[in-house]
C-alpha cells in the first residue's frame, strides 16, 4: 500500500519524511487537507486513533505521529539503518536535535536580545558540541546516511532559512566551528532526492525587527 504523509503545506517537522521517501524513490501521498488530517489527529477531533497531530504517517494498518517516531519508523522501513546503527542512540540523537533547534534556538528567535544572548552563551556551544561529538562522520553512524541524518537536515534547513543564513549575511556565522554538522547536512543536500521537495518550503526568515535588534 502507498505510504501517506499527513502534514501542513510546507516543510517543517515533516521534512525528513519527504526527504527519505524521495531519497529512496518510494511512492507516497502527501496530504495537507486539515479535514482529512482530522480523521487521524486527536487534536482535530478524531476519536478513532491515538495519534495527536501532524506529522502523521499511515502505512497500511500502522498509524504513527510525532516527528521523531515517524522519522525513525520510515527510516527502518526504507532501509536507512546502516552498519553500526543503534536504535536507542538514534532516538537520543533525534531528541538532542529537537532540544537544540526547537527547545532552545526556537524559543529564542522572536527577540533580538534573547537570540544574541543564546547564540553567544555557553548553552548554545554545549548543545552544538554535543551534536558534533555524536556524528561519527561523515554521517551519524559512519559512511552511509541514516534516518537521523535526514532528521538533522530537517532542522538545519529550517533554522538555516529562519536564523543562520540571515545572520551570516550580516557577518555572524554561528555554524563555522561545527564541521561535522555542516558536512552531514551538506552531504544530504547533495543527494538527488533532496531536490524533489514538491514545491514545499520552510517558514520564512527571522523577522526584520528581531534581526535589527540582534
Amino acid at each position: 500500500m502507498t505510504i501517506t504523509v499527513y502534514y501542513w503545506p510546507f516543510l517543517g517537522r515533516g521534512a525528513s519524511l519527504v526527504r527519505m521517501l524521495e531519497h529512496t524513490g518510494t511512492p507516497y501521498e502527501y496530504v495537507s487537507d486539515k479535514a482529512k488530517m482530522a480523521e487521524y489527529a486527536s487534536l482535530f477531533g478524531s476519536t478513532g486513533y491515538d495519534t495527536l497531530a501532524p506529522p502523521i504517517v499511515v502505512d497500511g494498518d500502522t498509524v504513527i505521529s510525532q516527528s521523531v517516531p515517524t522519522c525513525l519508523y520510515l527510516g527502518k522501513k526504507l532501509g536507512l539503518q546502516p552498519p553500526g546503527y543503534d536504535e536507542y542512540k538514534a532516538m537520543q540523537y533525534c531528541l538532542d536535535i529537537v532540544d537544540t533547534f526547537e527547545g532552545n534556538l526556537g524559543k529564542n528567535n522572536e527577540n533580538g536580545a534573547s537570540l544574541k544572548a543564546f547564540l553567544t552563551g555557553d548553552r548554545y556551544r554545549f548543545l552544538m558540541a554535543n551534536l558534533e561529538r555524536s556524528i561519527k562522520g561523515p554521517f551519524y553512524f559512519g559512511d552511509q546516511p541514516s534516518a537521523v541524518d535526514f532528521f538533522l537536515t530537517q532542522h538545519m534547513d529550517w533554522r538555516m532559512s529562519n536564523v543562520f543564513d540571515p545572520l551570516k549575511a550580516k557577518g555572524y556565522d554561528y555554524l563555522e566551528p561545527y564541521e561535522k554538522i555542516r558536512t552531514a547536512y551538506e552531504a544530504i543536500k547533495a543527494t538527488p532526492g533532496y531536490k524533489n521537495d514538491r514545491g514545499l518550503k520552510f517558514p520564512g526568515p527571522i523577522k526584520d525587527e528581531v534581526l535589527a535588534a540582534f
